[in-house]
């Protein structure tokens, strides 16, 4: 039976009654002395802010259908394991975009593979729903253990996942989060809550809000944020946009879809249109990666999910591994990407959402907050430049991925996206990206030298078949008439592309 609620009003940084001062900010980063394994709980709030239009309301809060600003509902369980926040409906950026900087081949080693499956930008909406505030714990797992509806968790080094008596530094281990778990582990146990695992469009919107942020609390890292494993909800500064906590930090998380590493990239493709070929370096890479991770023969690893954590956009993927898979002795420490978690892992664990009741619908909030046009669509001199990138391709794929694009709000079949010639990069080169290298229609071009106001390429001889980088431009002419989602130029470095505000998270 799932585990009955009771509504309480201290989750997710939002104590209950007492009203703030005239004129304070409702911040949910103020870090406090923490007791050992107990989550913060952020400030005392009001719980309704008049405000003279939705476009007030801020980061925690939501439109009802009175049109007042409310705090976000929210419930603890019974068993005192965590509890839920109603995430409110709106539109939002899902995905990311590679850093222009750091286009290099080389940086896939000897084994051709996507470095950024999390590119590009999408845009997408989902309806109010309810999300963990943050990741099942230990003994919110060891609950559903004793009730005989969960296995118990393995590593598959054979351990239990369970931190050090120097990592826990005399902390509960029931407060830290539950990993080692495979993907069916974690399923069985929401659906014995009664809950689902969110898919990644759930996982990213709850984790980092409308604004596209690259981080739960804004767009630059915080080296102060805590990489090591500890209690769920320890760290005040890792919370998010809504007000939940470890997205950024402690364990990385299943979710509910199957990962593929050009899942967002499809997004811009006619359905059903395939670039790559069943032989292309990429699955050619694949396929003898798997069979040394085999021990050298075919294996069924099973389904592979995609596993979020760290930067929102980005992602990764680990195995559900199957029954009968016999993995090479001692199992490789890493997945096909070179990423840690290549199944049940020290550091996956997994969070829990699910469906409004048709009552608690009635209840929903709107985020009053509206995504951003994506920048998707660069207007640079007398060209445009699609700004995701087609990874580890050949030349024909690279031809095929651009003459099938689709920009935001074109039609199939009309987009005139094609590889660039080696005069057109240099014309737009300091937005191009690098240092590649990447294809072009006459052959490939590298970077050749790079500041803050120019860059130059130069034409390199590889063979077709080689995996290289494919980005895709038209002429404004060659441009279909009528609105699309242009942008402005992104910075020629790693800064993020969207502003982040001056002010801590929740002010």
């Amino acid at each position: 039976m799932p585990a009955a609620v009771v509504m309480i009003a201290a989750f997710a940084g939002c104590d209950a009654g007492t009203s703030a001062s005239k004129g304070e900010p409702a911040a949910y980063d103020e870090p406090t002395t923490i007791p050992a394994g107990v989550p913060y709980e952020g400030k005392e709030l009001p719980d309704e802010i008049p405000v003279a239009n939705a476009e007030e309301c801020p980061r925690g809060r939501g439109i009802d259908k009175d049109g007042q600003c409310i705090r976000l509902r929210n419930q603890a369980f019974e068993s005192k394991h965590g509890g839920e926040v109603m995430i409110p409906a709106g539109d939002f950026w899902r995905g990311d975009l590679p850093p222009p900087t750091r286009m290099d081949v080389k940086g896939m080693g000897d084994r051709p593979h996507a470095q950024w499956p999390g590119q590009p930008l999408v845009a997408d909406a989902l309806p109010a729903y309810w999300m963990d505030g943050w990741e099942i714990t230990r003994g919110a797992y060891a609950d559903c253990v004793s009730a005989g509806e969960c296995s118990p968790a393995t590593c598959v080094d054979g351990s239990d996942g369970a931190p050090s008596q120097a990592q826990a530094q005399g902390q509960e281990l029931d407060a830290f989060p539950q990993t080692c778990v495979s993907h069916d582990q974690a399923a069985s146990y929401c659906e014995w809550r009664g809950a689902r695992l969110p898919t990644e469009a759930e996982w990213e919107y709850a984790a980092r809000g409308p604004l596209g942020w690259r981080y739960p609390w804004g767009d630059r890292l915080r080296d102060e944020v805590g990489l090591a494993l500890g209690p769920v909800g320890f760290d005040p500064l890792d919370i998010s946009y809504f007000g939940l906590k470890g997205f950024g930090g402690n364990a990385m998380e299943w979710v509910a879809d199957a990962f593929d590493p050009d899942g967002n990239l499809r997004a811009y493709l006619p359905e059903g249109a395939a670039f790559r070929s069943p032989d292309g370096p990429l699955a050619q890479s694949r396929a003898a990666w798997t069979e040394q991770l085999c021990g050298g023969s075919e294996c069924d690893l099973g389904t592979r999910y995609v596993v979020k954590g760290g930067r929102m956009g980005a992602r990764t993927g680990a195995w559900q591994l199957a029954d009968a898979s016999a993995l090479a002795n001692p199992a490789p420490s890493e997945n096909f990407e070179g990423d840690k978690t290549l199944a049940q892992h020290p550091r996956l664990g997994f969070r829990c959402a699910r469906d409004l009741t048709e009552a608690e619908a009635e209840l929903a909030l709107e985020n009053p907050q509206k995504a951003n046009p994506l920048p998707l669509v660069l207007n640079r001199e007398n060209y445009q430049l699609f700004m995701a990138v087609a990874e580890a391709v050949d030349r024909s794929e690279a031809e095929a991925f651009c003459a099938q694009l689709v920009a935001p709000g074109e039609a199939e079949g009309k987009g005139g996206w094609r590889l660039p010639t080696l005069a057109e990069i240099e014309t737009v080169a300091i937005w191009f990206g690098g240092p590649g290298p990447f294809w072009a229609s006459e052959g490939a071009v590298e970077q050749t030298f790079v500041d803050e106001e120019e860059a130059t390429y130069g034409a390199v001889e590889v063979d077709p078949a080689q995996p290289l980088f494919a980005r895709c431009i038209r002429g404004l002419a060659d441009a279909p008439a009528g609105p699309n989602q242009s942008a402005p130029a992104p910075a020629p470095t790693d800064a993020p592309t969207q502003a982040e505000p001056d002010a801590e998270p929740g002010e």
